[in-house]
């Protein structure tokens, strides 16, 4: 090739590829690539399941690139990008600062945690009552209107949702922890929790039957 075509090659524009496309071509490949190994090249699996963990690899560096300068992404907008939590995207791809608060089994599970392990994460951290002033799994200072540590903020509503995939781990669960994983999180503060406990039942009121979710006034 002449000097002078290749000047004139580099001075050609480069045709912009947007992100679509080269999300496009990734999933073509994967989907070749499954054909190749169902195909009858079973010793193929094994390399092509650690693809999950070099995706999940590349993902990180995404989102560290998203939450660095200039673009400075907040958690809440990534998260709603991937359809989570605020704490299960921080923990998931968050570095160890932004993390420290979380269940180290957790961090060391990640998304492929299992039902047992939320359940058991979940009985650990649950407060009770009445009310203390720390959560009793990892000492977490309770702010005023907070009711809960940063571990069970993100293991409550994937236990919530997982909860029927293994019922024998989640049958472990005391009945007020079952009661409390199902209702929503009231928002007040933890002051008035304590005052609410002081006040004595009223004896003319029935109880209210284990596992009412839904408030219903059993008088009516």
């Amino acid at each position: 090739m002449t000097a002078g075509r290749a000047a004139k090659r580099s001075k050609r524009a480069k045709r912009p590829v947007e992100t679509s496309d080269f999300d496009a071509f990734a999933r073509r490949i994967l989907r070749a690539y499954a054909r190749r190994v169902a195909a009858g090249d079973v010793e193929a699996l094994a390399s092509m399941v650690t693809l999950s963990t070099e995706v999940d690899a590349m993902v990180r560096l995404a989102v560290a690139g998203l939450r660095a300068k200039p673009y400075s992404y907040s958690w809440d907008e990534i998260a709603r990008r991937l359809g989570t939590t605020r704490q299960a995207a921080q923990q998931r791809y968050g570095d160890k600062s932004d993390r420290h608060a979380l269940d180290s089994r957790l961090l060391e599970a990640g998304l492929g945690v299992s039902v047992a392990t939320l359940a058991q994460v979940f009985a650990d951290h649950f407060p009770g009552s009445p009310m203390p002033s720390r959560c009793p799994g990892c000492g977490y200072p309770y702010p005023d209107g907070v009711l809960e540590c940063p571990t069970n903020a993100t293991v409550r509503p994937l236990l919530a949702r997982r909860r029927g995939e293994d019922q024998v781990a989640v049958a472990r669960l005391s009945p007020v922890q079952f009661a409390d994983l199902l209702k929503p999180k009231p928002r007040t503060t933890r002051a008035t929790v304590r005052q609410s406990a002081r006040l004595a039942p009223d004896p003319n009121r029935p109880a209210l039957p284990l596992f009412h979710l839904h408030g219903e006034d059993p008088t009516r």
